[in-house]
């Protein structure tokens, strides 16, 4: 079977099974919206792993993030979402930016404008380090930055920017041969600036700013 068709048959189970999997945990453990919000958040960046080992066409490789805005667009402007407790539109349009942001990914690695492993890595920080700062910044994290238009705190910032590190160098010393001390240098750079660009960055356009932001320092300093 044609490997692209086979990656289409494995992204829209995926996807249905992410969500599907969000609104179940909310409906029988009782999650906050925001909680089932970065859940799908997190799981959905993962079918960027079937977009790298699967599609080797843009056509197809493109229908997945297409298919996602439009599903996110109507969840958002229709009020889908009201029933789950998102009926914040302002935060729902982060569900409308994060696939627009992989769908602008996607042409850029096929385009060879960047390379495919910064690729993954910038959507491995959106993904894990944005999520995971929510999840455990509104879980545990008491003391807030001292930002007028978010709600972010501290240990929120500070889980960004150690996730960041992590996925930036264990991406870089899997998949390259850049030496230790430069590949930590990098690391912690793109760490810092992605925790900075995400505190200050408001109304879900995190989406955009933190995996660009990733990428341009990647090719800049490598």
């Amino acid at each position: 079977m044609n490997s692209n068709i086979l990656g289409l048959i494995i992204s829209f189970p995926f996807l249905a099974v992410v969500i599907a999997v969000g609104i179940l945990l909310k409906r029988l453990f009782s999650i906050s919206s925001e909680s089932m919000r970065k859940f799908i958040h997190i799981g959905v960046s993962n079918w960027w792993f079937i977009e790298v080992n699967y599609f080797t066409s843009l056509g197809y490789a493109l229908l997945g993030p297409i298919a996602f805005i439009i599903l996110n667009s109507l969840f958002t402007f229709l009020g889908w979402g009201k029933s789950l407790g998102m009926d914040d539109k302002k935060r729902n349009y982060g569900l409308i930016y994060f696939p627009i942001t992989l769908l602008i990914l996607v042409i850029l690695q096929f385009q060879g404008v960047v390379s495919s492993l910064f690729c993954t890595i910038s959507v491995m920080i959106m993904g894990y380090g944005d999520g995971l700062a929510a999840l455990i910044g509104a879980k545990w994290g008491k003391r807030k930055l001292p930002l007028s238009f978010a709600s972010k705190s501290y240990l929120g910032s500070l889980v960004m920017a150690v996730v960041s590190f992590i996925v930036t160098f264990i991406g870089l010393v899997a998949f390259t041969s850049v030496g230790l001390p430069t590949v930590v240098l990098v690391s912690l750079v793109v760490g810092l600036l992605c925790s900075a660009a995400e505190a200050v960055t408001p109304f879900g356009l995190d989406n955009i700013t933190v995996p660009f932001l990733a990428l341009l320092v990647l090719e800049v300093l490598l």
